[in-house]
């Protein structure tokens, strides 16, 4: 019986495949669960549309505390909306004096009835050391497939620096864009979706307490 000796050409391509082997079930599970990722966020790209209801007042009477709107141009013609919240942190010595501001916001803008551009900001400020850095991410085309496309600015102490979602690394080995989708970007859609919400909730609220008591009013004319 012949035996084939293994040339050292022939270890290292058998080395090659088996990792292959092994590592493209895993580049499919990571590219299976960016899809999943991906898809949350569409789906609350269209839940965000909801916000397209506070262009319909013409004031907004009731809102969380640490919260403020804005909207893009004016009524009743108005483009968009920027709803902000705000987290100050003062010295417990001094009320009046603040240590560190948290802005973070969402700006909706539409085109007629279509969501057509988000924004979203944080900025970060420590008075004390006076550092402060800002970092805005633009999604110009919400409503396509593509999230990758999103565009990331950042600038604080170090400088400057702008990129597109799709420049992050995403392998199994570095999952970056993957862990940006996971661990930041979905949270505050999510966290923005409830403040809508809540704000939509307290209008119609108020709006539904104006008109009982406009109905008590009528009512009560009667008596005489």
């Amino acid at each position: 019986m012949k035996l084939f000796l293994k040339t050292p050409l022939q270890l290292l391509l058998n080395s090659i495949l088996l990792i292959c082997a092994v590592s493209a079930p895993a580049e499919t599970a990571h590219s299976e669960r960016e899809k999943l990722l991906d898809k949350e966020i569409l789906s609350l790209y269209k839940e965000l549309s909801r916000a397209r209801e506070l262009l319909s007042y013409e004031n907004i009477i009731s809102l969380p505390n640490n919260t403020t709107v804005n909207f893009i141009g004016k009524y009743p013609n108005r483009t968009g909306v920027r709803i902000r919240k705000f987290l100050v942190d003062t010295d417990p010595g001094n009320k009046s004096k603040m240590r560190t501001s948290d802005e973070k916001s969402i700006l909706l803008e539409f085109n007629g009835t279509t969501l057509s551009k988000i924004e979203i900001s944080v900025i970060t400020e420590d008075v004390q050391i006076q550092q402060k850095t800002k970092t805005r991410i633009l999604d110009l085309t919400p409503l396509d497939d593509n999230v990758n496309d999103m565009e990331l600015n950042f600038n604080g102490l170090d400088g400057s620096n702008k990129f597109l979602l799709s420049d992050l690394s995403n392998d199994p080995s570095k999952s970056e864009r993957n862990d940006f989708k996971k661990d930041f970007y979905i949270k505050f859609l999510l966290d923005f979706h409830s403040q809508i919400s809540s704000i939509l909730a307290s209008q119609k609220e108020r709006g539904l307490k104006g008109q009982k008591n406009m109905l008590q009013q009528l009512n009560g004319s009667l008596k005489y």
